[in-house]
């Protein structure tokens, strides 16, 4: 193949890339963070928690609320934080993108990393506010400071595309491989991509194409275009060992990934 296509191939992958972050980040509002059940995996659910949660999964939207809303009265932040996701949804109460904000910001407040993810994407959508990419990069970070995967997600974009914060490629390189290290699809693809962009550190074809296939694997049908490219750029014992690599980092719960 030219050296004109592998620039085409380049140029075709990057619109890719472009046109995936602004669709996630239009979309994220309908796939908001699920209401949360506790930030520590260790802590038993009370019962009036797990009963608004089962009434959820069984779309008895007033029975959740009536589980939740005397807990969320009292100051638990997961209750507030399910609140929120009861008014932005418009679950059982009339949709209210302030009513949302108010519960996930007491929540936030509190340090539940779910509440401070769902209020920066209210910040960063524009909903029930002005668009402040600002004040959503704030609450990114404080989520992702607890390793939140989606927030990690969402703070990696925002350091790529300059908005909120200074415009930071390898940083946002580091974000989104922590995100994709939590088996996040979209990072994964994103990491594979950066590890092409000259802005992100040097170029390495073959971490590229390692990431895409993880990101393949894992659903990620975009990731196809990164495959495309870096095939057009890499040996067929680099790729043959390319997919050895990647089962390797699936197998090993992304310990044993390209950094």
């Amino acid at each position: 193949m030219s050296r004109r296509f592998g620039k085409l191939l380049w140029r075709h992958l990057r619109r890719v890339a472009l046109a995936a972050l602004a669709t996630i980040c239009l979309a994220s509002p309908l796939a908001a963070q699920a209401p949360a059940a506790g930030n520590d995996p260790n802590r038993p659910f009370s019962a009036p928690l797990q009963a608004g949660l089962n009434a959820l999964e069984r779309k008895h939207y007033s029975t959740a609320l009536r589980a939740w809303q005397p807990m969320a009265n009292s100051g638990e932040p997961r209750a507030q934080n399910n609140m929120g996701i009861m008014y932005e949804r418009g679950l059982g109460v009339t949709q209210s993108y302030p009513e949302a904000m108010s519960w996930y910001r007491k929540a936030a407040d509190q340090g539940l990393p779910e509440a401070q993810f769902n209020l920066g994407q209210l910040y960063h959508n524009g909903y029930g506010t002005e668009v402040n990419n600002g004040q959503a990069v704030a609450w990114f970070q404080r989520a992702a400071s607890q390793g939140l995967a989606d927030a990690e997600y969402m703070l990696g974009l925002h350091l790529y595309s300059g908005k909120g914060i200074r415009k930071d490629p390898l940083a946002a390189k580091v974000q989104f491989m922590k995100a994709a290290r939590k088996g996040y699809g979209n990072a994964q693809f994103m990491t594979g991509y950066l590890f092409l962009d000259e802005q992100a550190g040097k170029q390495d074809f073959v971490a590229a194409h390692i990431w895409a296939i993880v990101a393949q694997m894992n659903g990620y049908q975009g990731a196809e275009e990164i495959l495309n490219f870096t095939t057009f750029k890499l040996e067929r014992t680099q790729i043959d060992r390319a997919h050895l690599a990647a089962r390797r980092c699936l197998n090993s719960g992304y310990r044993e990934c390209p950094q």
